[in-house]
């Protein structure tokens, strides 16, 4: 599939999120992650453990916070509700939804197609004066250098070092020549750009609708 597709379908997933009901959207959420896990499962595995702080703070706020039927038996003036719960698993099931098709998006392409592909999304603001092909080579050698740099295994990483890897990465520009090479669409992309448009469509239409 060509780049440019796959990054046209993981801004549709996002969208779809926002229309689906519960019940499609968990269906949704068993598809992406059976998939992610099915690709590579030590890498989506390692990706949801580190949002598990923020999962857990989006349980309290929303347990907390949010009006419902209070779960029985806690000992405490205030307690959890299961509208909460369930609001918050909700949110937590739209956030893994969103890592795990990245994560898919990273395994299933290198990073010079990626960078082709956005490259190809962002290209009609060439026409309001973006210079693209800089912020695509920047972008590139950018994710090149953050690449090498988790290779060395620091023990730790302060904020000392995003001005060291700012200015590395703005070294590299002046060092190296990129080279993207455009690939074409096949019959299959082509098939899913019409399909994309259409569901685009749609969801205008529905949105728009009262």
């Amino acid at each position: 599939m060509h780049p440019f597709v796959k990054i046209l379908y993981f801004i549709l997933t996002l969208s779809l999120m926002s229309f689906l009901s519960n019940l499609l959207l968990h269906l949704l959420f068993i598809v992406i992650c059976v998939f992610a896990m099915s690709l590579q499962l030590r890498s989506f595995v390692r990706v949801v453990m580190r949002m598990r702080w923020l999962f857990i703070s989006i349980l309290i706020i929303y347990g907390f916070g949010t009006p419902g039927e209070l779960i029985p038996h806690i000992p405490l003036d205030f307690a959890l509700t299961f509208d909460g719960l369930q609001l918050g698993l909700l949110h937590i099931e739209k956030i893994t939804i969103a890592l795990a098709t990245l994560n898919i998006l990273f395994i299933t392409g290198s990073k010079q197609a990626l960078i082709l592909g956005l490259y190809m999304l962002l290209s009609p603001l060439k026409y309001v004066g973006l210079n693209i092909e800089r912020f695509a080579v920047r972008l590139f050698l950018t994710l090149e250098y953050v690449e090498d740099f988790a290779t060395q295994r620091h023990k730790s990483f302060n904020l000392s070092q995003f001005d060291h890897l700012y200015l590395s990465a703005d070294g590299l520009s002046t060092e190296k020549m990129v080279i993207f090479n455009k690939t074409p669409f096949n019959p299959l992309d082509k098939v899913l750009i019409v399909i994309f448009m259409m569901t685009v469509l749609i969801l205008l239409i529905l949105g728009l609708q009262p």
